[in-house]
């Protein structure tokens, strides 16, 4: 009897742990209910499929191509329209399926204490639950990565040409490279592989082939990944990283500093491994091209590289160490564990107490401003914002994209007419002529708020009704005068 429950648990040891990670997850109050701190691309995702399954019309349409990862919201669209939460414990799940997915990947390229280790620290690290309470790329692309490489090798052993793995390999590409340019690293790394080691010379033509029209056809129909904020400095994205919200304290630049050096070591230690492991090139690549734009994301994804490929180093290290007994074979591991694990849990700890504080990070403090603003649901209002995907979930009104700046004032005035409230950040190299513009509109313009966030500018619309009265009286006046002096100019 003993035994066939321990069989049953051992079948289902993946399901417990999922369970009780997931229930400590939510019942600790690290993830919020509130529309806020969410990923652009993740929400207008969200929205799409929302509105697709509820028959609702609604401005998202106007945002463009989504992502691909709306395609993956479908369920939460059919079964759970409009509820966040339910996106979030989704999004919890598929964290939970990469972890596994790519623990079974260390244990085959390491050994199993490695993975258990890795896996464990990752699974309370912040930067981890800091993306899952996003729904932002970053679980999507650790999903991505170690999916990817479990059909790559379900396509080998096939060995059929344009059969069902081949389709479902392409498709996966496709929803990968839509998310962020770290998704480039997927087609890249099948690339590699199959030129380093071609089973089928056929094979792998068509797959290359497939790769480079897939990646190309998608990235123009997308127009890049018009969501992601290029240009970030990664040593400072990985000081706030540790923290559970960015822009509320001074971020430790000895963090991020000893975690880019540590990074900068493993990827010159482990370079042979790193560029001959599908996996591990995927996670390589990735951290070089997420460089160019290293947001939490790209933290992610260094992260795991640290955890997964350091973990194997440090035992090595430590069983060097001459000498018996616990303390000398797993001193060092056991210590780097408490450090680390007391510091992430640390975050976490600062997490909860931010869920529970409502503290909000410069963008979404504008956002909520201006979601009490559309509170009267009788006034009219129709937004434009930088964010509008988010901005949308949280005022739950119609809200466009931004428009770019116009010429003059009275050239903008007419591209936005209807539009009652304008939120962006001045300070954006993007939105000078916007700020220029509304630099000419001071008389129909009113500024309601300027934080380190942004501005939101209201336009008055009392002001608007009087210049267009007064645009159709003068008009009138000089055709009676013209009027006048024809019929002097008649003759009898």
């Amino acid at each position: 009897m003993t035994h066939t429950i321990s069989q049953h648990l051992v079948r289902y040891w993946g399901l417990l742990a999922l369970l009780g990670w997931g229930g400590l997850v939510l019942a600790l109050g690290l993830i919020s209910t509130a529309p806020y701190g969410l990923d652009e691309g993740a929400a207008r995702g969200l929205l799409l499929i929302w509105s697709i399954f509820d028959n609702i019309a609604n401005p998202i349409v106007m945002l463009g191509v989504p992502d691909f990862r709306a395609l993956l919201f479908i369920p939460l669209g059919a079964y759970w329209p409009g509820s966040l939460l339910a996106a979030k414990v989704f999004t919890l799940v598929l964290a939970f399926a990469a972890i596994a997915l790519l623990y079974r990947w260390s244990k085959r390229s390491a050994d199993e204490e490695s993975a258990l280790i890795a896996s464990a620290l990752l699974l309370i690290s912040p930067y981890l639950l800091n993306e899952i309470d996003a729904i932002g790329t970053g679980v999507y692309l650790l999903l991505a990565f170690a999916l990817g490489a479990w059909l790559n090798d379900a396509y080998q052993r096939a060995q059929r040409a344009f059969g069902g793995w081949f389709f479902v390999q392409l498709l996966w590409v496709g929803v990968t490279v839509t998310l962020h340019p770290i998704g480039l690293a997927y087609p890249l790394a099948l690339a590699l592989t199959w030129h380093q080691h071609p089973i089928d010379p056929r094979l792998k033509r068509q797959l290359l082939a497939g790769l480079a029209l897939v990646t190309t056809v998608l990235l123009i129909l997308r127009g890049g990944w018009k969501t992601i904020e290029w240009g970030h400095n990664p040593l400072l994205t990985l000081a706030q990283a540790h923290y559970p919200t960015a822009g509320l304290a001074e971020p430790s630049w000895i963090i991020g500093g000893l975690i880019a050096a540590l990074l900068a070591c493993l990827c010159w230690l482990d370079r042979r491994f790193l560029t001959s492991d599908p996996v591990g090139l995927m996670l390589l690549v990735g951290t070089a091209l997420g460089l160019a734009a290293a947001n939490e994301a790209w933290v992610l994804i260094a992260c795991a590289l640290l955890l997964y490929r350091g973990t194997p180093y440090l035992v090595k290290l430590n069983q060097s160490i001459p000498g018996d007994g616990l303390l000398r074979q797993r001193g060092l591991v056991l210590a780097l564990i408490f450090v680390v694990g007391t510091s992430f849990m640390v975050g976490d700890k600062g997490r909860a107490l931010a869920v529970a504080g409502q503290l909000l990070n410069p963008q979404d403090k504008l956002i909520q401003k201006l979601a009490e603003e559309a509170a009267d649901m009788e006034a009219d209002f129709r937004a434009a914002s930088q964010w509008p995907g988010r901005t949308m979930l949280a005022v739950k009104r119609d809200v466009f994209p931004l428009p770019h700046g116009a010429p003059d004032g009275e050239s903008l005035l007419a591209n936005i007419k209807g539009i009652t409230h304008l939120m962006f950040d001045p300070r954006d190299p993007r939105n000078h002529q916007l700020g220029n513009n509304m630099g000419d509109l001071t008389g129909v313009t009113e500024t309601l708020t300027l934080e380190e966030g942004g501005v939101i500018i209201r336009v008055r619309t009392q002001m608007l009704l009087h210049r267009s009265q007064d645009s159709v009286t003068e008009p009138e006046s000089a055709t009676e005068e013209l009027g006048a002096t024809a019929n002097e100019a008649t003759p009898p």
